[in-house]
């Protein structure tokens, strides 16, 4: 038989833990997240890089936010580093304009269908932070969103170059 010195202390152990548990499952409902806004963050992220991939400025724009900020440490005639900024305009037009087909790793078939990953890295108080790697480009992403007006838009890309 145990000392209720111990019962007092198992007792209080299990209230905690109680507690604890009901915050963890609270959490995303608390922070106003749902199950969805996961597969919404991923379906913006998937209409950009898919939109990059057949120039389609109407799934590219409906993931961006008007004020995306794209960035780039590039370098300058000097070799010095420098941070390189497109808009969403400027974006928007090169989708439009552009083939992204140069942009493709060495050696990739441009049939082979691109494939995504969206690595999920933080989700609360309406901001995300998503990593995007896909199989056929020469870059990788680091996407901020903002879920605005019930919408998952992306608001900042820094992006690298793999190769």
């Amino acid at each position: 038989m145990l000392h209720p010195l111990f019962r007092f202390q198992y007792r209080q152990l299990f209230q905690l833990a109680m507690v604890i548990t009901i915050l963890f499952s609270l959490n995303s409902k608390l922070l106003g997240q749902t199950e969805n806004d996961t597969l919404l963050i991923r379906e913006a992220v998937l209409d950009y890089l898919e939109g990059l991939e057949y120039n389609d400025t109407l799934r590219v724009e409906k993931a961006l936010h008007p004020d995306l900020a794209k960035r780039v440490i590039g370098k300058d005639e000097n070799k010095k580093e420098k941070l390189d900024n497109m808009t969403a305009a400027t974006l928007l037009y090169y989708t439009k304009t552009f083939d992204y087909t140069k942009l493709y790793k060495a050696g990739v078939d441009p049939k082979e269908p691109l494939k995504v990953e969206v690595i999920l890295f933080d989700i609360s108080h309406n901001i995300a932070t998503v990593k995007a790697v896909q199989n056929k480009f020469a870059f990788f992403d680091y996407i901020h969103l903002g879920k605005i007006n019930g919408e998952w838009k992306i608001v900042n890309i820094l992006w690298a170059w793999t190769d």
